[in-house]
């Protein structure tokens, strides 16, 4: 529960830039997992996985999904009552395609394979291994994907309630896929560069 504690809080509280807080993180997780006597490959990410299948169905499913929030689910949210997600954080990339390309850069390598290996790879089986039982895949995915949305709670309610269900979906997605990350790895890239690609355009 500490490691997870870390992993949920010095993100934001470290006071590390974006580009540096991953390899602190990743590298006290490596520590740990040694320790006891696991591997990143223990928790899904093995680069044996790593195949052409697992991009173009994976990015396919993200890019389906992002289609579904941007025209379905963010605009029945702000129809319930809740504001559109904060993102003043992204503006330096509205209508910048050199901003908007480097950031893609950094998500697609460094800050979406990070989030994955955390929060579906780390956190998921960490939780899993406390409830051992028939259920434990359910109670895990629902604890983790509500973690995985209050990491994002400086986007605003409305967003950290889209998060919670694109959580819930690649957790599914985890499953369907029997623990091969880099299926989630890609369906998040795609979903990313979808919704980056409309805030570059203005449409957000």
């Amino acid at each position: 529960m500490v490691m997870i504690a870390f992993v949920m809080l010095f993100p934001h509280y470290g006071h590390l830039p974006m580009y540096a807080y991953p390899f602190v993180v990743l590298g006290v997780i490596w520590i740990y997992l040694n320790l006891n006597r696991e591997s990143f490959s223990s928790i899904g990410f093995r680069f044996s996985d790593l195949k052409l299948k697992a991009f173009y169905v994976g990015g396919a499913i993200g890019l389906a999904y992002a289609a579904f929030h941007f025209w379905i689910l963010g605009p029945f949210i702000t129809h319930l009552g809740f504001k559109s997600a904060n993102l003043s954080d992204f503006n330096f990339i509205r209508h910048h395609f050199i901003n908007y390309a480097l950031l893609l850069l950094l998500a697609a390598f460094l800050v979406i394979p990070y989030e994955e290996i955390i929060f579906r790879g780390f956190i998921f089986n960490r939780i899993r291994a406390i409830f051992r039982s028939k259920s434990s895949f359910i109670i895990s995915g629902l604890i983790t994907s509500i973690l995985f949305a209050l990491y994002h709670w400086q986007e605003g309610v409305g967003a950290v309630i889209a998060i919670f269900i694109f959580a819930l979906f690649i957790t599914w997605l985890y499953k369907l896929f029997k623990g091969n990350l880099w299926y989630l790895i890609f369906f998040h890239i795609l979903y990313d560069t979808f919704m980056l690609t409309v805030i570059l355009l203005g449409k957000m």
